[in-house]
């Protein structure tokens, strides 16, 4: 019914504070909910969330897709919020509360991040679920296109990182070859037009779920490399890489690919923390000299060229790929966040990236 009037901004406001109202809460019930009991109600929330996704993803398509995304949303929240309090006996407006209260220390806690995380990924595909599939022979094309620009950019990352050990360029000159080439692929991409959709990661997996008993679009599927390429994406963006939280599916756990053991995982980690290291600083070093670039550089694709050379630098030292270490370090997830080296060198990491995009963009 509320989707009949979503342009109508006093019934929009009147919905909003009966679904989500403000300021409800307990201020004295919200300060007995201590840290560890907001873990507990979040963890409680992703497994509840998870029962609905299971449920919905059973119905028929067709049902599936009278349902609006905001209908889904607003259900599936009232859903969890009924058995958050039915199981634990708080008050969802009182928990929203307690979660201001300890907000600084609740964004440091891993735990917190990661159920957060989940419960946005789960939302996102139950409002995926709702939406109609491009049909196959679409998906199909979308997938080999992704396979034949995965291949050409591991060539071209391989012959850029050889070249800038060799010192055959520099630093500016590689990222004005990196950004020639990305240029060159979106061209190629745009060119395609309708012959290939342009999906999100969601709808990618939302599309496999769908098709995946058809062979041509499991061969497909596989051949493309578009798992494991989601996982790494993620990883590479997430402060905690390489978990349950940030995988595309369990599935990659059975995934073959070369068998790394974790103390391997870690050293190749720290490897690429060095030549993040060792990038930045060379672009530090040609952004105060004589031959600093004309124009500015833009962050996303000197992220990612940083990220591609650190990822050749490994496979050249040990022969492994950045997909097949980032699926080694799924079935390792357990035991490589436990491990110190592994998780300082993750944070440096990201420390890193972020001093690279900052260096693009430097304050006035």
């Amino acid at each position: 019914m509320l989707s009949a009037y979503e342009e109508d901004e006093e019934v929009m406001t009147a919905a909003q504070r009966l679904l989500h109202p403000m300021g409800k809460g307990d201020p004295e019930r919200a300060h007995s909910i201590n840290m560890s009991k907001i873990i507990q109600i979040h963890e409680l929330m992703v497994t509840e969330m998870q029962k609905v996704l299971e449920e919905f993803l059973q119905l028929p398509q067709e049902v599936r897709r009278s349902f609006t995304g905001k209908g889904c949303e607003t259900t599936a929240e009232l859903l969890v919020s009924v058995a958050v309090e039915q199981q634990l006996s708080v008050r969802c407006e009182d928990v929203e509360q307690a979660v201001i209260l300890y907000e600084e220390s609740l964004q440091q806690n891993a735990d917190f991040t990661r159920c957060t995380e989940q419960l946005a990924n789960m939302m996102q595909h139950l409002i995926g679920a709702a939406q109609t599939r491009v049909q196959k022979a679409e998906f199909v094309s979308l997938l080999q296109h992704m396979g034949e620009s995965t291949r050409k950019a591991k060539a071209f990352a391989q012959t850029l990182h050889d070249d800038y050990r060799a010192k055959r360029c520099d630093i500016v000159v590689a990222y004005r070859r990196f950004e020639e080439f990305s240029e060159e692929s979106m061209a190629e991409a745009a060119s395609l037009g309708e012959e290939v959709p342009d999906l999100s990661q969601t709808e990618m997996q939302l599309c496999y779920d769908e098709y995946s008993a058809d062979e041509e679009v499991k061969a497909a599927w596989d051949q493309s490399g578009v798992e494991s390429s989601m996982m790494l994406r993620s990883a590479m963006m997430s402060s905690i890489p390489m978990t349950r939280s940030t995988a595309s599916s369990a599935g990659l756990e059975d995934r073959k690919g070369k068998k790394l053991k974790s103390s391997e995982i870690v050293e190749m980690q720290e490897l690429m923390l060095d030549k993040l290291i060792l990038y930045h600083k060379d672009a530090l070093v040609a952004f105060s000299g004589a031959k600093a670039p004309q124009k500015p550089w833009r962050a996303e694709v000197a992220v990612q060229m940083v990220q591609a050379l650190a990822s050749a630098a490994v496979e050249h030292r040990y022969g492994t790929s950045a997909e097949d270490m980032t699926i080694a370090g799924f079935q390792h997830a357990s035991a490589l966040q436990k491990n110190e080296r592994f998780t300082r060198a993750t944070d440096k990491q990201q420390e890193i990236l972020m001093a690279v995009a900052r260096l693009c963009a430097p304050e006035s």
